[in-house]
């Protein structure tokens, strides 16, 4: 018997597990997830933002190295006694301990605030540390207003902004920082609620 195989629905797409910005995914799901409701837009902050960490860790990495040169230029050895070793060893392991801990939470910190749009509601993500998350989620229908910021050199070349989707009454409104295309998402949001311009 010969396998069958069921192409995806139109416009469905296999989400990369890097990706910021992602139409259609077939391949995600969430906690909350309601077995009818499909993923219609996936958003998180456009990779090049991470950047200034990744370029800070860089610095952390290589300053050890640095702070040692600078000691031999004045003739100075800090590794004259065994104790002394010991001290620097223990001391440069916790040091990248923490370099590694920075790392890791500033890649769960991008990785994990996401925002999503389904066709029946908006969920933002927001996790701000490791054992901390909130989840904030209103219907489509109570959808008032969207739209996007984008300012800056750097924003518009690399094409990401701010998207904000203002809710009715007491409810919170969402916003999403430095996602990709805010310009199409707006769009895609507007559309879903009718409140498309």
């Amino acid at each position: 018997m010969k396998d069958i195989f069921i192409a995806p629905k139109k416009n469905e797409v296999h989400m990369n597990t890097l990706s910021s910005f992602c139409q259609n995914p077939i391949d995600i799901h969430f906690q909350t997830q309601k077995t009818h409701e499909t993923i219609i837009l996936f958003l998180r902050s456009h990779l090049i933002t991470n950047l200034s960490w990744i370029i800070f860790t860089i610095i952390l990495i290589f300053l050890p190295l640095i702070i040692v040169s600078v000691l031999s230029l004045f003739q100075i050895d800090l590794l004259s006694s065994s104790t002394a070793t010991e001290f620097i060893t223990v001391y440069t392991l916790l040091y990248y301990l923490l370099v590694f801990s920075y790392v890791f939470l500033s890649f769960l910190h991008w990785f994990y605030n996401v925002f999503i749009v389904t066709s029946e509601r908006v969920v933002d993500i927001d996790y701000s540390d490791v054992v901390v998350h909130n989840i904030a989620v209103t219907s489509l229908t109570h959808v008032q207003d969207v739209n996007y910021t984008q300012s800056g050199f750097i924003p518009t070349f690399f094409n990401y902004g701010d998207l904000f989707v203002q809710t009715a009454g007491n409810e919170m409104n969402f916003e999403a920082f430095s996602v990709p295309k805010p310009r199409e998402a707006t769009h895609i949001i507007g559309d879903l609620t009718g409140k498309s311009k």
